[in-house]
């Protein structure tokens, strides 16, 4: 019996600091989380169904290739099958999947209207707006063309990340800890700052005499303004009894900047990242349509004009799956920056 009254004491004791125990890491999925993993299959089966069942109404149809959809689908559905197999006895891959199930589905069903209002039904109107079909057989085709331009656009964002959060860093550190850096930086961050970096284009092409080394500047311009200005601005509301605490036990100034303004400024320094990050895809963007000779937007406008519309979207497609890629290992960084706020309102 008191035994019993222990082990009950201790169960609410932990229910009482929130301390939960931790889930096996193999384990067999219920019927319930197995029947909801299946739902991306049946977006795939009326997709395939959709697109082999009804005719297409293009007049010219040899400019179609309506080969390549099914294909696509089938690969899809391979890689899901294996994932799905995972996530049965692999608790936290059976977590993402069950809870990207439906979102999936709902992909594949949007695929599906898109081509029956395109090339089934010419609702919308072609080329304009291109088939998933036609999308998937211009990536295919012209596939070494977009990675080269890819590289070419990641080399400029990566470079300009580089110098731009070095930059940033320094003078964000250096704004709160000086007043006489504050005192002419201060002025500098409210007037270049806020204007967009497309703004300041005529004037770094005139200055540098490149298209690559402009488009480089406006993106370290436009990664620098939001880590000196939210560093800064972090450090000098920083609590001056913690700084004046640490000095009295003899701490220099050197000590004071990175073992107390620093740490609490962590949570301003990786939002500051992402805002670096977010502001750097729209300048590299706006400066790729500029004159840059090379790049992703750069290869956009030149298939616009040839009338490409299926590379046009399927660059987009790129572009897409390249900036979320970056933008969720960018939230991964931050979470991880930011683990001691595990409980808290996170984004």
């Amino acid at each position: 019996m008191a035994n019993v009254d222990l082990k009950e004491e201790q169960r609410k004791e932990e229910e009482r600091l929130f301390i939960k125990k931790k889930k096996p890491l193999i384990c067999r999925a219920s019927l319930k989380d197995a029947l909801t993993m299946l739902v991306p299959f049946l977006g795939m089966a009326i997709s395939a169904l959709e697109f082999s069942l009804l005719p297409q109404v293009h007049p010219m149809k040899v400019q179609y290739h309506a080969e390549t959809w099914l294909p696509t689908l089938a690969v899809c559905a391979i890689v899901y099958a294996v994932l799905y197999l995972v996530s049965l006895f692999v608790r936290p891959v059976r977590e993402k999947v069950s809870h990207v199930s439906w979102f999936v589905c709902a992909v594949f069903l949007f695929f599906t209207l898109q081509d029956y209002l395109t090339l089934r039904t010419g609702i919308l109107k072609l080329p304009f707006i291109p088939s998933p079909d036609k999308i998937m057989h211009e990536l295919i085709v012209n596939i070494d063309v977009i990675m080269g331009d890819a590289a070419s656009s990641m080399t400029t964002l990566f470079s300009g990340l580089a110098i731009g959060i070095t930059l940033g860093f320094v003078s964000g550190v250096a704004c709160g800890c000086v007043r006489l850096v504050d005192y002419w930086v201060n002025p500098l961050l409210k007037v270049v700052g806020p204007v967009p970096a497309l703004i300041w284009m005529p004037i770094f092409f005139v200055t540098f005499h490149s298209s690559n080394i402009a488009a480089l500047a406006a993106v370290v311009l436009a990664s620098w303004f939001p880590l000196t200005l939210m560093i800064s601005s972090a450090i000098k509301t920083i609590d001056r009894g913690l700084i004046e605490r640490a000095e009295t036990l003899g701490a220099s100034k050197m000590y004071v900047v990175i073992h107390v303004m620093l740490p609490n400024s962590i949570p301003a320094i990786a939002n500051a990242l992402f805002m670096a990050l977010s502001h750097s895809f729209g300048a590299m963007a706006a400066t790729e349509l500029c004159g840059v000779n090379s790049g992703l937007m750069f290869r956009i406008q030149y298939t616009r004009v040839m009338a490409n519309y299926g590379e046009v979207f399927a660059i987009i497609g790129v572009m897409i799956v390249i900036f979320s890629t970056l933008t969720a290992i960018m939230f991964a960084f931050r979470n991880w920056l930011l683990r001691w706020q595990k409980g808290l309102a996170r984004w």
